[in-house]
């Protein structure tokens, strides 16, 4: 019997095959089939701060925190052109797409053996360009320029060790991803524990840990296996993925954002109009109607419970958790737009916005990354702004406190750079700068 994700993915190849073929008139093709994502293309130094005492910083095991933004100085002769932070993990990825990894290497996630303190190359990686990565807490994938898709790590439940699929508890080294092993990937985004993968065709496929829903499929608790088997979603046309920590995100052609997974402080964005929550768990993709009219959607991240929504004019929305100024909405914007509850327990409910709301005197931006409760945006200029959970020096502000609106980072080191890409994980940060005249 042929898996059923197995004829998916034959069903989507063939429609590719189809709608690209030059027998196909042009009025047949009722979509644009998505480009495999282009990597950056200027090298840039590596810039870490935070907490770092497994490892994520690359600074060695006796430099575990920086308050501000350190230069890691044994990458500058390697052509650095993106950074990505997984939850106590980091990547790097060079000019001609190999990658270097550090941090926490508990379920292998760094996808080689080794030192964990410092960056070293990832193993059985040389024989592909590498144009984008996303990390989970304990996975790590990276897409080739020929829309491949390399995996390594394993998932996690709430009870503990998941596996990476039904037949292995942890893939050691990066391999190519079996179901797709036929299929081109246009685009990836990773979660706590999930993970999605776009299609050129404009399909969304998603798999991981499902327990809040994060997969927009119910997982059987006593089968959270079968969660590791991707499985496409009742989504067509989508240009644009993203993930939160255990929610999801597609974009459609139209512009229509649609949101699935756990909404326990309104991260998912769905709240009414008279600021009245939504459900605490969204199980299906659901359109953010909010959003509607607000402009054209460039990115979609997620932290743990919040979310930000960058548009292609530059203008920056947030929506969820704001206890720890995750938003970095200003208090008199968050009194007038906080959820709000009824009954007796009203008072108690933690501080949320449930229905997305443009950050005030955050313009131009044109990259965003959102940590598990902080956030980061680079603006056109070449400025980067963090906001939110200071307490683990992730912010790069010098100090613990949390940072309620959008400040513009800063320090010694950083002095005469402008930043031109920006990642965010649990208890650090990372950006990449290059001189100013550049």
């Amino acid at each position: 019997m042929v898996d059923a994700t197995e004829q998916a993915l034959k069903r989507s190849r063939s429609n590719e095959n189809n709608s690209s073929s030059s027998q196909t008139p042009k009025k047949a093709r009722h979509i644009s089939a998505n480009k495999i994502v282009e990597p950056p293309t200027q090298p840039g130094k590596v810039f870490v701060f935070g907490t770092g005492d497994t490892g994520q910083l690359g600074l060695g095991d006796e430099m575990l925190e920086r308050k501000r933004p350190m230069p890691l100085k044994v990458l500058d002769s390697e052509k650095i052109v993106d950074v990505v932070c997984g939850g106590m993990h980091s990547i790097a990825i060079t000019e001609d797409g190999k990658l270097w990894s550090w941090g926490c290497n508990d379920q292998r996630a760094l996808g080689r053996s080794g030192e964990e303190y410092e960056p070293n190359k990832v193993e059985n990686m040389d024989h592909v360009k590498v144009v984008k990565v996303a990390c989970c807490d304990s996975v790590t994938m990276a897409l080739t320029d020929e829309g491949q898709l390399y995996c390594w790590g394993t998932y996690r439940s709430a009870e503990g060790a998941l596996g990476f699929s039904r037949k292995k508890a942890i893939q050691e080294t990066p391999a190519i991803f079996e179901p797709f092993q036929k299929y081109v990937i246009a685009d990836i985004a990773a979660g706590t524990d999930h993970c999605l993968a776009l299609t050129r065709d404009g399909r969304v496929f998603v798999w991981g840990n499902g327990q809040q829903f994060q997969l927009g499929r119910r997982i059987m608790e006593r089968h959270l296996i079968n969660g590791l088997r991707p499985e496409a979603l009742n989504l067509k046309n989508i240009r644009l993925i993203g993930t939160g920590s255990y929610h999801s995100f597609a974009v459609a052609e139209d512009n229509t954002l649609y949101v699935w997974g756990l909404n326990n402080f309104q991260q998912c964005g769905l709240a009414n109009e008279d600021n009245e929550p939504a459900e605490n768990i969204i199980t299906k993709p659901t359109p953010i109607r909010a959003l509607q009219g607000k402009g054209t959607i460039k990115s979609v991240q997620g932290g743990e419970h919040h979310s930000l929504v960058l548009m292609e004019d530059g203008s920056v929305y947030a929506f969820g958790r704001a206890d720890s100024n995750q938003l970095g909405l200003p208090e008199e914007t968050l009194q007038k737009v906080q959820i709000r509850e009824e009954g007796a327990d009203a008072s108690a409910y933690k501080k949320a916005v449930g229905r997305p709301t443009r950050i005030p005197n955050l313009e131009k931006v044109v990259e965003i990354a959102t940590g598990t409760n902080h956030s980061v945006a680079l603006t056109e200029s070449g400025k980067a702004y963090t906001w939110g959970f200071g307490e683990c020096y992730a912010l790069g502000n010098g100090s613990s406190d949390d940072e309620p609106v959008p400040a513009e980072l800063t320090g010694q080191k950083l002095e005469g750079h402008k930043v031109i890409r920006v990642s965010a994980g649990a208890q650090h940060s990372m950006i990449l700068a290059v001189p100013q005249n550049e």
